[in-house]
């Protein structure tokens, strides 16, 4: 009786327990396909030395095996990746106090200052202080004010180069771009001369954005003389001066709610990272793309040619008046797509955002479970890049935004998977002055010179643009500079 009595709770155990572990299986099973998680052999550490090293080359390998949402450990943070157009827009439009978005502005924090006390009021200086400045003055109606010296400051950095039989393209391009936004954004007493400080410490940036301890002593005296230009600037800065608007307001700013200086310098110095660092990308691309494709050049460049004559009359008067009103103007419709299909291609990340409590997140297969304390990411590219909403979307084609009926220069991508600006509360408050600086550059680059690749002498000779950099953070970075010649036309 006894040996049965045995028998019988030895079974009961077995069954018991084989029960537990299917369930187990069936919940880790369901856990890990909704989304699927990456494997990892490392505990804590997960998949972060491949992901820091080279994270877009390991986003891009993860969707390509776990498809465009997956969960991945990275330095003990779960974080789920989002690539689909509809857990994009989810994300984006939750509640801020329910999936905050205060990580990512600290890790940009931590690119400009390390003194990790002084990050919870750079965020209140540039969240409540200059956000509704931005607002104000960078407005559709308003930014007109701003850029009446933008095409004359662009124009006398590009004359230049026209004394060099080769350049590099980088520089040409974004040396005038960088020097007129600035600009307007800091007004006449901000340094001209500070490109190459710029360049130096905004070529660490990925680095540093991924905690890594090798960027050099160089960059870090770079990032010292560009605080201290900011400095100097905002000292100075008087409001009634007309070149001085926005500098001044945040000048005003910054006295009135007892700013210090050197915090001062953080938050602007932050402010002209989130302005400049995805733009100046974007217009190398940009140009690298329209040199391979002989086509799309010289009909942008007609387009071009035709439209300043039409609008303007010629190119000087269009240095004179042109305004982000008028170049938003169905005469330039070949430019805006050509700007928003460059865009489109080189979006890469548009933030980080952690899980204050349990939500879940809508997507095309239904709903994705975050828990509190997971961090989500936005990944645009697969969405971006996806064949259903572009055809062949990997390629640069540059009449995919030409609407039938012009309606603006944004509202072309309205109704795709279209995230280079943002969306909802995170929508960029630059991105009409940006648009703006992008194709008043493209516009007088185009119209003063013939561009072709330093190594060939023939357009229709075969040209490949530079592979991007598996380094790439928020738009995808080149591996090398480009190299051209430029020969004046007889525009002028």
């Amino acid at each position: 009786m006894t040996s049965y009595m045995l028998t019988t709770a030895q079974i009961s155990a077995v069954i018991i327990g084989l029960g537990f572990v299917l369930i187990t299986h069936v919940v880790s099973q369901k856990e890990s396909t909704h989304p699927p998680k990456v494997p990892s052999l490392l505990p804590w550490i997960g998949s972060a030395i491949r992901y820091v090293f080279a994270p877009t080359r390991f986003l891009a390998l993860c969707c390509t095996q776990f498809g465009p949402v997956f969960k991945v450990l990275v330095g003990g943070r779960n974080i789920i990746v989002v690539g689909t157009a509809e857990s994009i827009r989810s994300a984006l439009f939750t509640d801020h106090r329910v999936l905050t978005a205060y990580v990512e502005h600290y890790n940009h924090f931590h690119v400009v200052c390390s003194d990790t006390s002084l990050y919870p009021l750079i965020h209140d200086t540039i969240t409540y202080k200059l956000f509704p400045v931005f607002d104000r003055r960078l407005s559709k109606r308003a930014v007109d004010d701003l850029t009446g010296h933008c095409a004359e400051t662009i124009f006398s950095r590009l004359k230049a180069f026209s004394e060099h039989e080769q350049v590099s393209l980088r520089r040409s391009l974004n040396e005038p771009l960088y020097v007129a936004v600035t600009a307007i954004f800091l007004g006449s007493k901000f340094s001209p001369d500070t490109y190459d400080d710029w360049v130096t410490f905004l070529d660490s940036v990925p680095k540093r954005l991924c905690r890594l301890p090798f960027w050099s002593v160089p960059s870090s005296r770079a990032r010292g003389r560009l605080l201290q230009h900011v400095i100097t600037c905002l000292q100075s800065a008087n409001p009634d001066n007309d070149d001085d608007k926005l500098a001044g307001d945040f000048s005003k700013v910054l006295r009135e709610n007892n700013i210090s200086p050197e915090v001062a310098s953080f938050v602007v110095l932050t402010v002209m990272l989130f302005l400049h660092t995805n733009m100046l990308d974007v217009v190398f691309w940009l140009f690298s793309w329209l040199m391979a494709d002989p086509l799309a050049f010289s009909s942008l460049r007609d387009e071009i040619d035709r439209a300043v004559r039409e609008e303007f009359g010629n190119i000087q008067t269009f240095i004179a008046e042109a305004s982000p009103q008028r170049l938003d103007s169905p005469a330039f419709a070949l430019l805006n797509s050509a700007i928003l299909e460059t865009t489109r291609l080189t979006t890469l990340q548009t933030g980080l955002r952690l899980a204050e409590c349990d939500l879940e997140l809508k997507d095309e297969e239904g709903t994705i479970p975050v828990r509190k304390g997971e961090y989500v990411l936005l990944f645009p590219r697969p969405a971006q890049r996806n064949e259903a909403s572009y055809p062949d979307g990997h390629r640069f084609v540059i009449d995919r935004f030409v609407q039938d009926q012009y309606q603006g220069e944004l509202t072309a991508a309205a109704g795709k998977p279209y995230f280079a600006f943002g969306a909802g509360r995170h929508l960029c408050k630059g991105r009409y002055l940006a648009m703006f600086g992008m194709k008043v550059l493209t516009i007088l680059y185009l119209s003063l010179f013939d561009v072709t690749p330093a190594p060939l002498e023939r357009r229709s000779s075969k040209w490949e643009p530079p592979q991007s950099s598996a380094h790439s953070i928020g738009t995808i970075r080149p591996t090398k500079d480009v190299f051209v010649k430029l020969r004046p036309r007889a525009t002028l």
